[in-house]
């Protein structure tokens, strides 16, 4: 698979955005950086697609929550 990278859990806080107010911490929080950058690399990538390659990365979350995450990434502006 062209350009997956390797994505790695990220430790302490990210400047993605904050899926959860409370509770147990959010699982798909700690790959969200590797989300953002294959996001930038290819925009158009499928969420399915990056399923994929975060399981493969070790993340055993819900699709819903990764599912969230993508689409709040999409609509983030730029830069």
């Amino acid at each position: 698979m062209e350009g997956s990278g390797e994505v790695t859990p990220v430790e302490g806080r990210s400047r993605t955005p904050h899926l959860r107010g409370g509770g147990r911490p959010s699982l798909v929080a700690r790959y969200s950086s590797g989300v953002v950058q294959w996001l930038r690399e290819d925009p158009d990538l499928t969420t399915a697609e990056i399923l994929k390659r975060l399981r493969l990365a070790g993340y055993r979350g819900g699709k819903s929550a990764l599912y969230e995450l993508v689409r709040r990434l999409r609509v983030l502006p730029s830069g």
